[in-house]
């Protein structure tokens, strides 16, 4: 049985941290290099939400297989897992609203989306530290 539980916990955290990588690193620059201005912030923020919930659906995966097997581990995936509810639920809401401040020209918007955004762009490189460590140590 453990061999199957870390199986799952192995191609889990893989496939987060491959679609962390992909989405980071490719997906949403293209995005902003290929679409027009206004498509692609409305692309983005549409795709986001649904990338959260896939991110944490892996997460909650990769947590649940290493609990009887590597406690460690586990803690650090659930970690990775509430930041993706934190980031859907709480962040991300603020940000898109500070984004839309910001188009119409409030005063303080651009700063409080340029803030938004370095928290967000800071956890997601936490997440994706965090997962590739656990992918590592899984591997040994």
């Amino acid at each position: 049985m453990e061999s199957v539980l870390l199986a799952v916990a192995n191609v889990a955290t893989g496939a987060l941290f491959g679609s962390m990588l992909a989405f980071t690193a490719f997906f949403a620059p293209l995005s902003f290099k290929l679409l027009p201005e206004g498509v692609a912030d409305r692309f983005i923020r549409d795709i986001f939400p649904i990338f959260y919930l896939y991110a944490l659906a892996l997460a909650g995966i990769a947590t649940v297989a290493t609990v009887p097997i590597r406690i460690p581990e586990t803690i650090v995936m659930a970690l990775v897992a509430a930041g993706f509810v934190f980031a859907r639920y709480y962040l991300m809401p603020k940000t898109v609203l500070a984004h839309d401040e910001r188009e119409r020209g409030t005063p303080g918007a651009a700063e409080a989306f340029a803030h938004l955004h370095k928290r967000s762009a800071f956890l997601n490189m936490v997440q994706f530290i965090g997962t590739l460590v656990v992918l590592v140590r899984l591997a040994d």
